[in-house]
């Protein structure tokens, strides 16, 4: 098996390593925008966190998001 995945997005191809959980755009960002090699801060990532979940939450009750898929995003 190969060590790495075609993604495809509007630019084409990329090859992406096959343990990466991200996608073209993201392997493209990495690329070319090799800033500083930093992470982001843990505070700022649970943050995210909680604004993905409630916006789950959120369009599942609304109905715009069906209930298994709202449920894995939670």
């Amino acid at each position: 098996m190969a060590d790495y995945r075609i993604e495809v997005d509007s630019q084409g191809d990329v090859r992406i390593s096959a343990s990466a959980y991200y996608g073209a755009y993201t392997q493209r960002a990495l690329e070319n925008f090799p800033i500083s090699g930093r992470r982001m801060p843990e505070k700022f990532i649970c943050a995210l966190e909680i604004i993905k979940r409630v916006a789950a939450e959120t369009n599942i009750a609304l109905g715009l998001l069906g209930k298994s898929i709202g449920n894995a995003a939670v």
